[in-house]
């Protein structure tokens, strides 16, 4: 069954562009739309495996929407956009990753899977913490911890997820308690 794509750009040329990449690499486009009130409607009625949203939009923009998505009903949501300066906005809100345009068909296969793994473990996190606003708070403690992990070289990002992931489990605790034990630490 191929991943199912929702792609939120109210630019039609692009979207089209992204459209023709994205089935280009046996993907499956569900709905294109063009503002992120509508990027919430179509993934709540047809809910997608992956969601390329665009930032600028009129009405509620693309952070606005993925936030909204990732408190209510999680989704995998990429940050496609024309702004470089916006990453940390778009990890806050709950993205998954982040791309500035033109994002290129070659990149498509590893950014979805990339971000899908990433997406199981913030589901992970999600269903741990005490409530759904809390998941993303939760989410930024286990990414950060992620982060000082890669920087001191000790692994890559899918090793440290893993490794934390690991050790939460045997000792039967949280992600975020784990990350949050090892926040002061890079290795």
């Amino acid at each position: 069954m191929p991943i199912r794509v929702l792609i939120a750009e109210d630019e039609w040329l692009t979207a089209m562009v992204l459209r023709s990449q994205v089935e280009s690499h046996g993907l499956e486009v569900v709905a294109t739309v063009g503002t992120g009130t509508e990027a919430i409607e179509a993934c709540a009625s047809t809910p997608p495996d992956l969601v390329l949203m665009d930032v600028q939009m009129p009405g509620m923009d693309g952070l606005q929407a993925t936030r909204a998505l990732m408190e209510s009903s999680p989704t995998c949501v990429v940050i496609v956009t024309g702004r470089g300066q916006l990453r940390e906005e778009a990890e806050q809100a709950g993205a998954m990753s982040y791309v500035v345009k033109p994002l290129l068909a070659h990149q498509i296969p590893l950014l979805v899977d990339a971000s899908r793994r990433r997406f199981q473990f913030f589901m992970r996190v999600w269903k741990e913490a005490a409530s759904p606003c809390m998941a993303l708070g939760d989410w930024r403690v286990v990414q950060q911890r992620v982060r000082g992990l890669v920087a001191a070289g000790a692994c890559s990002e899918e090793e440290a997820l893993a490794s934390l992931s690991r050790s939460a489990s045997e000792r039967g605790i949280s992600l975020r308690e784990i990350a949050s034990e090892g926040a002061g630490e890079t290795g």
